[in-house]
């Protein structure tokens, strides 16, 4: 059976110290991947990767580098010291973002150690798909008293991208990793199928939907309401989710948010007269994984129409 993975990916307060920027006129925005650690040297660092002028209304910015010490964004000195000559941990790769000129053109996200366990023991492989979302969180001065997003200046959850398992690289079939991901892909090299335990690479299959033409990774255009994960109604605690009520039930409930003797208090509310719930996600959940099939590929398909 295939599964639906929500996955979190991207700078959060604690892995970059601060949120990925996006203008909530246009609803662009700007994936800022975490700061990779001491053991990656190859790839990108964040004065590698080169924006598109004016990219978001008003930012000057040339290199992700630039865009994190620009005044606009409001990154602290903090986030501007914990990317100081670091490599991007540039993953989930999903091809070329609208945002940059250069950088890797392949698909394919990788995980090792407790998070590859987890997502290999729930059977996650070939036909599976991922929707990668992050907390975003608007650029300085976007946002007017009186907009309907004035509650969201501490960011909300959006889904931003997705990819559909094509093939499932491990260490025993590692020769059959094309050599750009070798190259630049922090998951990658032969250091990394060594060195980090059930080092996993998910890479893209060609479409998405047999029926829909859609191409099997790819990056969101824009942050819309339909992306959006944070409940409105609990603009100060974005870690509160507004979900279709689908998840609730005990065939499609997310690993992380299936945890029985803790169903009381994280399913928050699953109004009688509505379609969605209420839930609290978890602080540091990586992939909350769910079947795909019937109600959520239904749902997953609303996405893209």
């Amino acid at each position: 059976m295939n599964k639906l993975i929500l996955s979190r990916k991207g700078f959060d307060s604690s892995a970059g110290y601060g949120y990925s920027p996006y203008d909530p006129k246009t609803g662009k925005y700007i994936l800022l991947p975490i700061p990779g650690g001491e053991e990656e040297h190859h790839g990108f660092t964040y004065r590698d990767f080169k924006l598109k002028k004016n990219y978001l209304q008003g930012m000057t910015a040339e290199t992700l580098e630039d865009l994190i010490h620009d005044p606009l964004m409001g990154y602290s000195k903090k986030t501007k010291q914990a990317i100081e000559d670091r490599y991007a941990h540039n993953d989930p790769a999903l091809g070329r973002p609208p945002w940059l000129t250069n950088g890797p053109k392949f698909s394919a996200f990788g995980q090792a150690e407790a998070a590859a366990g987890h997502l290999r023991n729930h059977q996650v492989g070939e036909g599976s798909v991922f929707l990668f979302f992050s907390r975003f969180k608007p650029m300085k001065n976007r946002v007017h008293p009186l907009d309907p997003r004035a509650g969201w200046t501490d960011g909300a959850y959006f889904l931003y991208g997705w990819l559909k398992v094509g093939k499932v690289i491990t260490e025993e079939n590692r020769e059959e990793l094309p050599k750009s991901i070798q190259a630049s892909h922090p998951h990658g090299s032969e250091q990394n199928f060594r060195d980090w335990n059930a080092n996993t690479i998910y890479l893209a299959a060609d479409r998405l939907f047999d029926d829909m033409d859609i191409p099997g990774s790819g990056y969101f255009p824009r942050l819309e309401d339909r992306l959006l994960l944070s409940s409105e109604l609990h603009k100060n605690q974005p870690s509160i989710w507004k979900v279709p009520s689908f998840f609730h039930e005990e065939k499609f409930r997310p690993t992380y948010l299936n945890v029985e003797e803790k169903l009381a208090d994280r399913w928050l509310q699953c109004p009688d007269d509505g379609n969605y719930c209420f839930v609290q996600s978890t602080g540091r959940g990586q992939e909350y994984i769910s079947s795909l099939e019937g109600k959520s590929l239904t749902w997953l398909k609303t996405l893209f129409q």
